[in-house]
């Protein structure tokens, strides 16, 4: 059942949940380098009610006891264009069916807040990269920039 959280304590289990399901991409397909998703960091910047009620939008499948998919977006007020914009921050799913629906539940719930505009990103070292470009195109977005990284 998805639904969007903005408990706290719920948030915690979402991210500890989904830590657990995506452990081996997180360390073998996921971002270039040594970087990870770090859930500590994660659950300790957004679990906060007021955070998760006005500026980090989270939405979750739970099938039985755990969840298997969530969406992660932030209410980006960004100082660069002067405007906000509704930025994907995290979307992972084992469930490609409730994986879809978040997305779909969280541009509906964007369109509702009047975002104008919407960003999503796919890492490069993924082996569905290409597969999730394609997928973006097929929904409406546009390349606009590419990020690159490197160790100092």
């Amino acid at each position: 059942m998805i639904k969007r959280i903005t408990n706290p304590e719920e948030f915690k289990d979402v991210i500890n949940d989904i830590d657990i399901l995506f452990e081996d991409e997180n360390k073998n397909a996921g971002h270039v380098f040594d970087l990870v998703h770090d859930k500590e960091t994660i659950i300790n910047s957004f679990s906060n009610k007021q955070i998760l009620a006005w500026d980090v939008f989270v939405w979750a499948n739970k099938e039985g006891e755990k969840y298997d998919a969530v969406g992660i977006f932030l209410n980006d007020k960004s100082v660069k264009f002067g405007i906000k914009i509704f930025v994907e921050f995290l979307w992972l799913s084992k469930n490609p069916k409730a994986g879809f629906k978040i997305f779909k539940e969280a541009v509906k719930f964007a369109r509702g807040e009047n975002f104008k505009y919407m960003s999503v990103t796919s890492v490069e070292k993924h082996p569905n990269s290409q597969k999730n470009k394609r997928l973006y195109k097929k929904l409406g977005f546009e390349k606009d920039s590419t990020t690159f990284i490197a160790t100092l």
